[in-house]
């Protein structure tokens, strides 16, 4: 926050002096800031550009990349001008106390497990007849967070999707086949714990199941989970079942198929062999180093994961390949992509043109194109994933592995299940849901027992009889 603060003050001072030498003054104040630039016909005047501030978080990479698109936006759009509002940590309590002193910037990142009470509070503008407009290009219908009654409250600025990044100097060594790059060729939840058992060796090179394998000396796990908590619902819908239901009228963690599901998680650290527990994780480096160093075969983790995964293949010579994920039933993965929302208010209402122009720009894929390149983001539209050129302008790098089409791109667009923060409105639930899995994650206790005897009682008491329980 100390560093966004700085920044601007650079930005402001700058802006002084490149007024004062163009000879012409230039104030600012609430409602905008005197350009000095031109018309469209080059002639000069004191056009007054209302200020829209955007706050966002991310980190180094993402921030520069942010302030540059603002700057090509400030550029070619005279009569507004934008301010970014970098939040490095505390993105929510920093809301909250802007909220509260009606400070609040005029749109941004928003964390989608906090929607559904900041949407109580009638603190978001709806969105849906812009994004029903042309001035918007057609979304991904799976970046885009509801309310209820289907008003639209915003859409990712990116779309993440689970899946598999693997070492293929390991698979090569086991003679493993690699993970399969397309979705309707999913190993199997079985052929997955085949192969990570075929890929994990203790320090005297034997595998799980084999007589005198020494579980307390891993050199090589077949895989790792890089966020549990990230992965199990997508194990669940590829299970037929969820978290909730679609239309959040049932809570299902609680069907056979999701019990099923969640102790196979478990089961890869305790009953398998081939992934680190809990306690064995401060032994394993980043996801990166992990697979260089072959310490993990397989990383079940976010696209987001290629943006230094990439520098690995490019500095470092890892040889990475792309799959799809193991399925239960059918295959799929899930998606993550925090949404860009517009506040509601008074503000916001008076410039609501200027500020859906903002909000416009930041959504289109075409100027966060740099990001989308390094690895860190896919885009949010719909035709980048169809459109052979568009797709180009995103896969043609080293970053990109050749299977990358089928493993991500037609995977993201075709076998994407949301994750419940996209349309659930208690997401406060997982609050009871999350703490009572570390039990099953931490080996003492099983799924059933989790499920049974800690989630669904709390469940119900908290929320009565507005859901049905599986």
């Amino acid at each position: 926050m100390q560093k966004a603060k700085k920044i601007g003050g650079m930005a402001i001072i700058t802006c002084l002096i490149l007024v004062l030498l163009a000879g012409c003054g230039g104030t600012k104040n609430d409602e905008g800031t005197n350009t000095g630039k031109g018309d469209e016909n080059g002639n000069k005047g004191n056009q007054e550009a209302v200020t829209v501030k955007f706050s966002f978080w991310g980190g180094p990479e993402e921030k520069d990349a942010m302030l540059k698109l603002l700057d090509q936006f400030n550029s070619t759009h005279p009569g507004i001008h934008v301010e970014g509002v970098h939040i490095a940590d505390d993105y929510l309590t920093k809301l909250n106390t802007m909220a509260s002193s009606n400070t609040l910037p005029d749109l941004g990142y928003f964390p989608s497990g906090s929607l559904a009470v900041w949407q109580k509070g009638n603190k978001f503008a709806d969105l849906t007849e812009l994004y029903n407009s042309d001035r918007i290009g057609k979304k991904l219908d799976s970046v885009i967070f509801k309310n209820k009654d289907g008003s639209i409250i915003g859409a990712g600025v990116a779309n993440e999707i689970l899946l598999m990044n693997y070492n293929k100097e390991l698979f090569d060594q086991a003679n493993v086949p690699y993970p399969p790059a397309s979705a309707d060729q999913a190993w199997t939840w079985e052929q997955f714990v085949d192969a990570a058992k075929k890929l994990t060796t203790d320090r005297s090179g034997k595998h799980p199941g084999e007589d005198g394998f020494d579980a307390n000396n891993i050199q090589t796990f077949g895989v790792n989970i890089q966020s549990l908590g990230q992965y199990y619902p997508a194990a669940l819908f590829s299970s037929g079942t969820g978290v909730v239901s679609e239309d959040t009228s049932t809570i299902t963690i609680g069907s056979s198929a999701s019990v099923k599901a969640l102790q196979s998680i478990a089961d890869l650290m305790y009953k398998d062999q081939v992934m680190p527990k809990p306690s064995q994780m401060s032994t394993i480096p980043a996801e990166d180093t992990a697979l260089l160093t072959k310490r993990i075969a397989m990383s079940i983790s976010g696209q987001w994961s290629l943006q230094t995964l990439g520098k690995a293949v490019k500095e470092k010579k890892l040889q990475l390949g792309i799959g799809v994920l193991p399925k239960f039933e059918t295959p799929v993965t899930t998606n993550f992509g925090e949404p860009v929302i517009i506040f509601n208010t008074d503000r916001t209402q008076k410039y609501k043109e200027q500020v859906e122009e903002v909000y416009a720009f930041i959504m289109n894929p075409e100027y966060s194109i740099s990001l989308i390149e390094n690895g860190l983001w896919m885009p949010n539209e719909e035709e980048w994933y169809k459109d052979e050129q568009l797709i180009k302008k995103w896969m043609d790098n080293p970053v990109h592995p050749p299977e990358y089409k089928t493993a991500v791109i037609d995977y993201g667009l075709n076998h994407t299940a949301q994750n419940p923060s996209y349309y659930w409105e208690d997401m406060e639930a997982f609050t009871i849901i999350n703490p009572a899995l570390d039990q099953l994650w931490q080996g003492k206790k099983t799924a059933e027992d989790v499920v049974k005897n800690d989630i669904l009682p709390k469940l119900k008491k908290k929320y009565g009889d507005k859901y049905k329980y599986e």
